[in-house]
């Protein structure tokens, strides 16, 4: 060890001076003078010296920052005595156990030790604030250690896993999945987060938050690190619970060791049909109603336009010459001529091209002939010519697209 004593001047003190002459408190500070393996204490002293007493007990500082672990050991306090130039001094020492997270140096920021003490002529209480000379450890890591990433560096260190619920799942069941980690020689809070966050699309995750705690036994560190974890099933498959794999540096071995927990494979069945609750029926009767009478109210509206929209468009139908066309179909399938005659003048009322119509009016003229005239001799009507030149007259009774027919025929 070696030992960083600062004295407080009574010239930096003028009033302290007056009153107490060459004698000022003192602080003292005692350091590793060794590198410190991280994760593990280093102790630190503080001493603090007086010509008198202390009515009040000193006020010291925390050490606390980024990257470092700071610890009471039991009874950090204790009353001392030493001899300064020929007299008894008394004062107070705190101990403190530092654990390093990181390697490197770690240096602190001013610090103050707030002193109060009798004066040596009136026993008046005096107030001093007595500023730390400064201070740096030196944290380190073993050779071994390099590249492990998270960087656990202790005497023991395991996994366990616990699983509430079964294997075989169905759909919306829940399984719950408890990873603990149990560490000595060091402080648990360089334990990593142990539950992979893997996204498993068959899988719904709930973390609770990691519970750690700490203990200490004659200055050595042990703890654990406890994280548990729901899982709900969303749909089936087959699926797993990741498996869990930590490196780690054993300080008694000096060699490189690894704890894991294999991983747990779950059967997830699909969901099992259930029948909807009165409540569900409710809400759906309720929207069917809903839709229902949306329907019906749009019927109702749009009933009439369309009622009046099909009557017109009927109306053009029996006012078209594919109407006239078709009764006269009608007519000639029936071979009643009288029919055909009136069926083929509403359409030539009707069409563009009315002189096509002579070769259909020819063949119904012999026809009528054979009917009605006494000279015929065979009484054969030929009605498949008729038949003909009906198709005839429809084929070219359509005008062929693009071609609009003659303005003057």
């Amino acid at each position: 060890m070696r030992y960083v004593t600062f004295f407080i001047l009574f010239l930096a003190f003028p009033v302290f001076a007056q009153n107490t002459g060459a004698t000022a408190p003192q602080v003292s500070v005692e350091v590793p003078d060794k590198p410190v393996i991280v994760g593990q204490p280093a102790i630190i002293r503080i001493k603090v010296l007086v010509p008198t007493f202390m009515p009040q007990p000193p006020v010291f500082p925390s050490l606390e920052q980024q990257n470092l672990v700071v610890r009471l050991p039991e009874r950090a306090s204790g009353p001392i005595s030493e001899t300064v130039n020929g007299a008894t001094w008394s004062g107070v020492q705190r101990s403190y156990r530092l654990y390093p997270l990181a390697a490197g140096p770690v240096a602190f920021d001013s610090q103050e030790v707030v002193v109060t003490y009798a004066d040596p002529q009136t026993n008046d209480p005096i107030q001093v604030s007595l500023a730390l000379p400064p201070v740096q450890l030196s944290a380190e890591i073993p050779d071994g250690t390099r590249g492990l990433d998270p960087l656990i560096i202790a005497n023991g260190f395991s996994l366990q896993q616990q699983i509430e619920g079964t294997t075989d799942m169905q759909a919306g069941d829940a399984i719950t999945r408890e990873l603990s980690a149990q560490i000595s020689g060091t402080t648990p809070l360089l334990i990593p987060v142990l539950t992979p966050h893997e996204q498993d699309p068959l899988l719904r995750a709930y973390s609770k938050e990691p519970r750690i705690t700490e203990s200490e036994d004659r200055g050595v560190l042990s703890g654990q690190r406890i994280e548990k974890t729901v899982y709900i099933a969303q749909e089936g498959g087959q699926t797993r619970l990741p498996a869990v794999s930590i490196d780690w540096f054993n300080l008694q071995t000096k060699q490189i060791e690894t704890a894991s927990i294999p991983a747990t494979d779950l059967k997830l069945a699909p969901p099992k049909w259930q029948p909807p609750d009165i409540e569900t029926l409710a809400k759906a009767a309720f929207w069917i109603a809903i839709v229902v009478l949306a329907l019906w109210a749009a019927v109702r509206s749009i009933r009439p336009r369309y009622q009046s929209w099909k009557d017109k468009r009927h109306s053009r139908y029996l006012a078209s010459e594919e109407y006239a066309a078709e009764a006269l179909r009608a007519a000639l399938r029936a071979r009643d001529l009288s029919a055909a005659y009136e069926a083929i003048e509403l359409w030539k009322e009707r069409s563009l091209q009315p002189e096509r119509a002579a070769p259909l009016e020819s063949s119904l003229t012999q026809i009528g002939a054979e009917r009605y005239s006494k000279k015929s001799q065979t009484g054969f009507e030929d009605w498949s010519a008729v038949m003909r030149n009906l198709n005839a007259l429809n084929h070219s009774s359509r005008p062929k697209p693009g071609v609009l027919p003659p303005l003057n025929p």
